[in-house]
């Protein structure tokens, strides 16, 4: 490896000037050949948000590979729900699923509640809190256009989802659907 120290010039030449584009790249080649991020920044004086910058802008397509995927949808609403009935907590979490940060978590539970007032505030006619009278005309011309409009939304949505499903099928040459007296 590389003598680090005799190899990077001088970073910048005054606070609020810009980094020399020879010490950047020889920064980001310093962590595509295995030394840490944490480390390059300690010993370089240089901010985690910089050399994360560097590194998506200059850094290699091995060392993006390296990085950490992004925890899917249903393990993230896993680890919500398991918090919220009080199986684990938010630092039992953060080391069970190797997270970086606890604010990752909170920043999730975050998003989830923005998904759903989203949802709700999309179809506020099926989410109307109020009592159910038997009567039929009782209901408002505005509610039932309401709920007309609801009707169209799902059957648009379900057509959607059928072409989505034909053209899957197509592309893929599998058989999505189930067929009708299939065994269970």
């Amino acid at each position: 490896m590389l003598n680090l120290e005799q190899s990077i010039p001088a970073g910048r030449h005054g606070a609020g000037s810009h980094y020399d584009k020879a010490f950047i790249e020889a920064v980001v080649n310093a962590v595509n050949e295995g030394l840490s991020p944490k480390t390059a920044c300690h010993r370089y004086g240089i901010p985690k948000g910089t050399l994360s910058n560097w590194m998506k802008d200059y850094g290699t397509p091995a060392y993006r590979q390296r990085r950490k995927l992004p925890v899917p949808a249903p393990v993230k609403r896993k680890i919500l729900l398991a918090i919220e009935q009080g199986r684990m907590t938010v630092q039992e979490a953060k080391i069970a699923y190797h997270l970086k940060s606890h604010t990752t978590i909170y920043r999730w539970k975050k998003e989830l509640k923005q998904e759903n007032a989203e949802l709700a505030a999309s179809n506020p006619a099926l989410m109307d809190k109020k009592p159910a009278d038997n009567k039929a005309a009782a209901s408002t011309p505005a509610e039932v256009k309401a709920l007309q409009q609801a009707l169209q939304d799902a059957e648009l949505k379900i057509a959607a989802l059928n072409m989505l499903i034909d053209v899957a099928e197509e592309q893929l040459k599998i058989n999505i659907r189930k067929k009708p007296g299939a065994k269970q």
